[in-house]
């Protein structure tokens, strides 16, 4: 991916909104969101790029927010 980076380019279901070296997600705490803050410019964007508008389901904090879903529903969506 090359250029500006946008929020429409994300393609996971959890991303909220992302800056120059922070991503922010959505969390597993009900109203509540992750922010993943970098050391670098080029470590976020290449974060972003991977994980965010490819292959979200490959990253950690995707699979921690669908595994609470997933528990939530088996104890009925309380």
């Amino acid at each position: 991916m090359k250029g500006k980076l946008n929020d429409r380019d994300a393609q996971c279901p959890f991303f909220s909104a992302h800056t120059r070296d922070s991503v922010f997600c959505e969390s597993m705490i009900p109203d509540s969101h992750v922010k993943l803050h970098f050391d670098s410019v080029q470590k976020k964007k290449l974060h972003y790029e991977v994980f965010c508008c490819c292959r979200y389901k490959n990253c950690e904090l995707y699979e921690a927010i669908m595994k609470t879903y997933q528990e939530d529903e088996e104890r009925g969506g309380e």
